[in-house]
């Protein structure tokens, strides 16, 4: 059990002190005398043994002092359910540093970063998305492009403005200057072979003139993949993002530091800036009902003069786990019910992306490159060490291979471009052509007379990779230095992608996977005030009641378990032979506990405290089909 202090303050109103005082402690009750039985039975582990007289003369065991008498009896009394209406400071105290380990929700990530790359790809206009060959950018119209400043203090010298470049390339508007496919450009537009290099773009890649190479949605499956998947805080496969109770609490200011560096991941969100968003508003109320499984039990501490000692303990009989204080339902609306959740949230954040420090070279030239793919990464790494697919996945260079690779990976192409009625240039990408055993996505440049220096043999995605990294770094108004390209941008006001009612909802199935942390948040100190009892009373899963000597877990965290003889004996030297509790008893459900069914009459049994003192105890049960009260005699054995 967990050690949490009990909440104090204005939580107490909540009615979880009247709960533990209902169930854990409180006034003892005055005991009444037992009453003898002609009949003696004895439960064991599989049989019941019945005894005409008395299992034992207590005048023929040894020296004991005098008996003291004590009635143990069970409280069946209903437990008043837990209930729990809390605002958010009322559960942010009450839960208080636990809430950040107690999964509220996990959130489709696709919705959240299409809408900031759609944010991000129109910074600077839309214009990009006409059939010229100017993108016309200008980034001063959004307030996101009023954020980009390059070492002039220009938009048009950042990075950030870089990379929109990047994304709003299209085969209209490419330019692959310093690239292996330059010259090929340079040919075609001359020449109009084709109709033009963004002609034979956009037919070889199968993209709209006016769209760019590589879609927003397989860049989202990137970033899924490469950046969120293998940040420590996010796993799995980068779809969902996990928000504990914590985050909403703190209008997600906590995921700054939470999916910001971790190790050698640099993260996806700058910590330095907060992260908000009002997903919980004023109005905001959680509603909690739960069943106790904390039952106030008779007991006997053998060794204190009153005998007389009461604990809580956990009676928990319910399915899939069976030490729980509480039992919830957060499937049943009228056990849960989450209100005032924001219907449409938005968040402010700054996402960033770090590139590699040098250049990313191409596999190119050699058929030994066909095997140059995400799946091979360790061969990868061996042959080709410095490649797309060799480095730190999370960095840009990474994620724009991944991208393209995605968007091309079952690409198969083949034309010839004539010039006066004669095949100038032959384009191929896959199995197709010449070219038919050639792997999908691998292009293949076949130009008369090597004229315009075309592309070596390579996949299409590292090509793209390779006009990908150029660009980044040769935005119109000035050269980026080689690993200086890492960006930022401060998004304002992005939709998160899911519905208030759906957060409400989505939360039932994750806190009802929590429900035994919860549970012990809650409750987990129902101990504190347990008498240190030897063994007690209380009923089985079958609705018998056994007596139960005391196991480590009935004490609190860390106490010593001095029994060395736990459970019940018919002998007083406490041989095995004549032990009669039994941890397997058929419907008690408790494989934990020595225990012992008794059945009306008389029955002497001998037990040992933890003190290493014998005592016999004469159980005296009364001739009931069930028996709520039972009397015990019980004398310490002299020296």
């Amino acid at each position: 059990m967990s050690s949490h202090p009990r909440p104090t303050g204005p939580i107490l109103s909540l009615g979880i002190s009247a709960l533990l005082a209902a169930c854990g402690g409180g006034e003892q009750l005055s005991d009444t005398d037992g009453t003898d039985s002609a009949a003696t039975t004895l439960a064991s582990a599989t049989t019941t043994a019945t005894v005409g007289e008395s299992t034992g003369d207590p005048t023929e065991d040894g020296a004991f002092e005098d008996e003291r008498e004590i009635v143990l009896r069970l409280n069946d009394a209903p437990v008043p359910p837990l209930a729990l209406k809390l605002n958010r400071e009322q559960a942010a105290e009450l839960f208080g540093e636990s809430a950040k380990e107690i999964l509220l929700v996990e959130v489709d990530s696709s919705p959240l970063l299409f809408n900031a790359l759609n944010e991000i790809t129109n910074a600077c206009g839309d214009k990009w998305k006409l059939d010229s060959p100017n993108p016309q950018h200008d980034c001063s119209l959004s307030a996101l492009g009023q954020t980009f400043k390059g070492p002039d203090n220009t938009w048009q010298t950042s990075p950030e403005y870089a990379l929109v470049r990047l994304l709003t390339m299209t085969p209209a508007n490419s330019k692959v200057k310093g690239t292996s496919i330059e010259g090929m450009q340079e040919l075609a537009d001359l020449l109009k072979i084709g109709g033009g290099f963004a002609q034979i773009l956009s037919e070889s890649l199968g993209v709209p003139r006016t769209q760019p190479f590589v879609p927003t949605a397989d860049l989202v499956k990137a970033i899924q993949m490469d950046l969120l998947a293998t940040h420590p805080a996010i796993g799995g496969d980068g779809t969902l993002l996990p928000v504990t109770l914590y985050d909403a609490l703190y209008d997600l200011a906590t995921l700054s530091e939470r999916f910001g560096p971790a190790g050698d991941h640099p993260g996806l969100l700058d910590p330095d800036f907060t992260t908000k968003s009002v997903v919980l508003s004023p109005e905001f109320s959680m509603n909690v009902s739960a069943s106790s499984n904390l039952r106030l039990l008779d007991g006997a501490d053998l060794s204190s003069t009153g005998l007389k000692g009461y604990l809580s303990a956990v009676v928990d009989v319910t399915p899939p786990t069976y030490d729980d204080e509480l039992e919830f339902d957060f499937s049943d609306p009228e056990k849960f019910k989450i209100e005032g959740v924001v219907e449409d949230p938005l968040v402010d954040m700054r996402f960033w992306v770090y590139e590699h420090p040098t250049f990313v070279k191409s596999c190119v030239g050699d058929d030994a490159c066909k095997q140059n793919l995400p799946t091979n990464k360790e061969l990868v790494k061996q042959k080709w060490p410095g490649t797309s697919w060799a480095i730190n996945s999370w960095l840009a260079e990474h994620l724009i291979v991944r991208a393209a690779s995605i968007r091309y990976a079952e690409r198969v192409f083949n034309k010839c471009y004539e010039l006066l009625w004669v095949c100038s240039a032959d384009v191929t990408i896959g199995p197709a052509g010449d070219h038919p055993n050639n792997p999908k996505g691998w292009s293949v440049f076949d130009v008369v007379f090597n004229l315009g220096n075309p592309p070596k043999d390579q996949y299409v995605w590292e090509l793209l990779s390779e006009v990908a990294q150029v660009a980044l770094h040769t935005p119109p108004s000035g050269d980026i230095p080689e690993g200086k390209a890492n960006v930022a941008f401060t998004l304002s006001d992005i939709p998160i992608g899911i519905s208030g009612a759906a957060i409400a909802e989505a939360a039932r199935p994750f806190l009802q996977e929590q429900a035994p942390k919860l549970s012990d948040l809650l409750l987990g100190d129902y101990w504190k005030n347990n008498d240190p009892v030897d063994f007690y009373y209380r009923r089985g899963a079958d609705g018998v009641p056994y007596l139960f000597f005391v196991e480590p877990e009935d004490l609190a965290p860390g106490a010593a378990y001095n029994y060395s003889r736990p459970g019940f004996y018919t002998c007083p030297a406490l041989e095995d032979s004549c032990k009669v509790s039994a941890k397997e008893l058929a419907g008690a459900g408790d494989t934990a506990h020595e225990k012992l069914r008794l059945d009306a009459g008389e029955t002497v049994l001998y037990a040992r405290d933890d003190g290493g003192d014998t005592y016999r105890l004469r159980a005296i049960v009364p001739p009931t089909p069930d028996p709520t009260e039972i009397t015990l005699r019980v004398s310490k054995k002299s020296g």
